[in-house]
């Protein structure tokens, strides 16, 4: 079990003098001391008498303070939470029972936690942490990096019969069901890759026992996982929190461990993302690099770029995207480039989107339960335009994110050919220089903010000047239709039979909507 401050503050709220708590943790020990000790640990809370509190201390961490009596100007202090009990009101066999019964405190978790504080004290390995622990949990353990490469197991003498596990030890990798149904999830994936939340996994069919999973995170990514599997005897909720606490005291080791931190990328993705990072890139030499590889240089190319909506930055799921996505478009490119999966689509002599081809379909079936927002460049020809590539397939992404759709739908796959014209009115909305390229007599209608001409105009522009269909979709009278279009002309000099304004129009559209979409003002007034 865990407790944080405010939890033992309202406890001991009747014996409080003073506090202060500035900052959230889990507390999942307590040790009363009487001594000034070498290590604190800030999952723990410290019960000290006013009178020997140490003089000083040397932990960055934040540490958790228990204090009975008022102590002296401590300027350490100010970094830690801490509650001041009242001198003699409450005895110390009293506040250990009360801080007992909120840890629900077990031997067997304080000997745990102990017996690990001490190993890494003693500078032992993760694989010395893990048979610690399969000393109280008595069950195999497996750790996975984030590409769920099996680091480091503990068996004992353990008979798993369990294929998920055997096959993963044998094989250093998952089991190929259990991994397509433990991915589909989208539940699944939100829990594990939630900081220290422990997940419960079992499939019938393909699983005798049950798994329960922790992740490590690291700066928002999961870079592992500790697995359990529930074989010599039942989880218990005390176990949980053995698995809680060898996750935190791991994760110093497993950040610098090359283990747990590589991307899974070979020389060819090094090459791409060369091409991607760097806005002037020597040609020659890459042309010569990648002629090894036999890559089609001068086809015509889409870039794809998936994005992950959940935002869950989660390096085993971008792994196994790639992996998928490798799956669907077998014989394109894939890599992975700023925590996206980019894919290089060689279209060859086409000029048709990549939606007419053959994994279309199974494509958007995909994205669709991965949750994934996917950006499409323009057709480009030859790895020279790759750079340029990318950006206008985050910017397809960026204004699909932001702009208001008339179904509320935002579409899962964007096209950079559909928002061409936003990229091009973006920086004049931005500066508010709409009267560089739009006519004054354009400029007074936003201004007005006719609200009526402005949709009539839309309409106008969306369905091809075709009144009948126009009036039917605005929901009015054709007589009011083409009341609305004489204002235009009456009010504003704006005739829509001119082409010129035409396309005028068609760009104040566009720059309305990113003014909405975007919330910015288009400095009319």
């Amino acid at each position: 079990m865990y407790i944080n401050m405010n939890e033992i503050l309202d406890k001991f709220s009747q014996f409080t003098l003073s506090y202060k708590i500035s900052f959230d943790t889990e507390i999942v020990n307590f040790k009363f001391s009487t001594k000034n000790l070498q290590n604190y640990s800030p999952y723990c809370l410290y019960i000290f008498r006013a009178n020997k509190l140490p003089k000083e201390i040397f932990n960055y961490d934040k540490i958790n303070f228990l204090i009975i009596g008022e102590p002296q100007d401590l300027p350490y202090l100010d970094r830690c939470n801490y509650i001041i009990l009242k001198e003699n009101s409450i005895s110390i066999f009293d506040i250990i029972k009360i801080i007992q019964s909120l840890l629900n405190f077990d031997d067997a978790l304080s000997s745990f936690k102990e017996k690990l504080f001490y190993s890494i004290k003693d500078d032992l390995s993760i694989s010395n942490m893990i048979s610690i622990a399969f000393e109280y949990l008595n069950n195999p353990i497996m750790v996975l990096n984030s590409k769920y490469e099996t680091c480091y197991f503990e068996l004992g003498k353990t008979v798993l019969d369990e294929p998920v596990w055997e096959f993963q030890i044998k094989n250093n990798r998952p089991h190929p069901e259990y991994s397509l149904k433990y991915n589909k999830s989208r539940e699944n994936r939100l829990i594990a890759e939630s900081s220290y939340n422990h997940i419960v996994t079992f499939f019938e069919g393909i699983m005798n026992h049950r798994e329960i999973a922790i992740p490590i995170k690291h700066i928002d990514f999961s870079i592992g996982r500790i697995c359990v599997l529930e074989v010599n005897r039942k989880i218990t909720q005390s176990d949980i929190h053995i698995l809680k606490t060898l996750a935190k005291m791991m994760y110093p080791l497993m950040v610098c461990d090359k283990k747990f931190l590589n991307l899974e990328t070979s020389k060819l993705d090094s090459v791409f993302s060369d091409l991607l990072n760097n806005p002037k890139p020597n040609m020659l030499l890459i042309r010569k690099k990648l002629s090894h590889f036999k890559f089609n240089l001068d086809s015509n190319m889409y870039l794809l770029c998936l994005c992950d909506l959940d935002n869950i930055n989660s390096k085993s799921k971008i792994n196994y995207v790639k992996q998928m996505v490798q799956g669907i478009f077998e014989k394109h490119y894939v890599f992975i480039f700023e925590q996206n999966i980019i894919v290089l689509y060689n279209n060859k002599n086409s000029f048709d989107y990549f939606n007419k081809g053959d994994e279309y379909k199974e494509f958007i079936e995909f994205i669709q339960n991965y949750t994934l927002s996917v950006g499409v460049s323009k057709l480009f020809d030859g790895i020279s335009g790759i750079r340029n590539a990318y950006f206008e397939s985050l910017s397809a992404i960026n204004f699909a994110n932001h702009l208001n759709f008339t179904d509320g739908q935002k579409p899962f796959i964007n096209f950079y050919d559909d928002f061409v014209l936003h990229d091009l009115m973006y920086d004049f909305v931005v500066k508010k220089k709409l009267h560089y390229i739009l006519d004054s007599t354009i400029l007074k209608l936003l201004a007005d903010n006719n609200t009526n001409l402005i949709t009539t105009v839309k309409y106008y522009l969306d369905y091809n000047e075709n009144l009948n269909l126009i009036a039917e979709k605005l929901g009015i009278h054709y007589n009011t239709l083409k009341y609305r279009i004489e204002k235009l002309k009456t009010k504003y000099f704006i005739d829509l039979k001119n082409s010129d304004s035409l396309i005028k129009l068609r760009l104040a559209i566009v720059a309305l909507e990113i003014s909405e979409g975007y919330k910015l003002d288009l400095g009319l007034n």
